[in-house]
């Protein structure tokens, strides 16, 4: 197995995260869009019928934009595209209103400069408001004196300057939230929330793909509770950090580790076949067990593991690997049983 750093936790933290943020920033450009493509739809509606057609013809490409990018926004693969896509929609649609229709459209850019600054990310949001402040500023005939043109200039910088603080702060609150949502606080490991998502991502792909086969291994740390009543619970964290780090470490890149509670984990081996399982976990056991040391000596671990099989759910998998782990502690601890057979050759 290919060892070194397994960021699987991280990344899967950073996604809820950035699903979460996303359902928010999907929200905004709904009600904004939605409200905006009625109103605009009004203003074309009044200006066809005042004579001013060039003014209905930019209302009437404003709203066929915006509904084209709600209905993207609807689609879980176009999202993404849809936001960005609503960004440069609404902020051309404000340079066009002051520009080319009415000096009312100095109202509308501030409202544009905040929106940009929530759903779009950073570096996009500061190129399109520095577009529509530096486009707006420098057309001194909006404005009808040079105080009210200053004025502009000013707000329309700190509402730039406050929402990128604002919503830098929202993303980090966020970001917070989704580790804490599903990572182990003592460990690091993922908590047992992930560990579900990501089962049953694997079985979905196994439904997908008759030939992708995964393994999963229930890990229960030997005689942990003498450490605790002998140490204290404090001894018996230091061996849960040292050993969550060793089992990482181990790990490849599309492998997953979690803890379940107490001094069990699991450990998801993404695409692992029967075959390769049965010389790649005695050889991952008899690396780790023993590796990490204890107030009483090496650290040694019982393992049970199952092959995901077709047709199987989540849960029925684990409880594979867990009767599994049941059978190498029954057998004298610091072994390893592969679902449903006997302990391997050799432990």
């Amino acid at each position: 197995m290919n060892s070194g750093p397994n960021p699987d936790i991280d990344t899967a933290a950073m996604a809820l995260h950035l699903a979460d943020g996303r359902r928010l920033e999907l929200s905004v450009m709904n009600y904004i869009g939605g409200v905006t493509a009625l109103v605009v739809t009004g203003f074309a509606l009044y200006r066809y019928q005042t004579g001013d057609i060039n003014g209905a013809i930019i209302n009437t490409v404003i709203v066929a934009i915006l509904v084209l990018t709600l209905l993207l926004g609807r689609s879980r693969r176009f999202a993404p595209h849809a936001l960005n896509l609503f960004g440069l929609t609404i902020t051309a649609s404000s340079l066009l209103s002051a520009l080319l229709v009415s000096s009312n459209g100095l109202l509308w850019s501030f409202l544009v400069i905040w929106i940009n600054c929530v759903i779009l990310p950073r570096a996009l949001a500061v190129g399109l408001n520095g577009l529509v402040i530096v486009a707006l500023a420098i057309t001194t005939r909006l404005f009808d004196s040079a105080l009210e043109q200053i004025s502009w200039i000013t707000v329309a910088l700190l509402m730039a300057g406050f929402g990128l603080i604002f919503t830098d702060q929202l993303r980090q609150q966020r970001r917070l939230l989704a580790e804490q949502a599903t990572l182990d606080p003592l460990t690091g490991a993922g908590n047992r929330r992930l560990m579900q998502q990501h089962l049953e991502a694997t079985v979905a792909e196994r439904r997908r793909n008759a030939n992708f086969s995964s393994t999963i291994m229930v890990i229960d740390l030997d005689l942990f509770k003498q450490i605790n009543d002998n140490y204290g619970h404090e001894a018996g964290d230091r061996v849960l950090e040292r050993f969550a780090a060793s089992v990482r470490s181990a790990l490849r890149l599309e492998d997953g580790l979690y803890r379940m509670g107490g001094e069990e984990f699991v450990v998801l081996l993404r695409g692992m076949s029967a075959v390769t399982a049965a010389t790649a976990l005695p050889e991952l056991h008899e690396r780790l067990s023993g590796s990490v040391p204890g107030p009483e000596g090496t650290i040694r671990f019982s393992a049970g593991a199952a092959i995901l099989k077709s047709g199987e759910d989540w849960s029925r998998w684990l409880a594979r690997a867990d009767n599994a782990l049941y059978e190498a502690k029954q057998a004298g601890r610091d072994r390893l049983v592969i679902a449903a057979g006997e302990p391997v050759p050799g432990l």
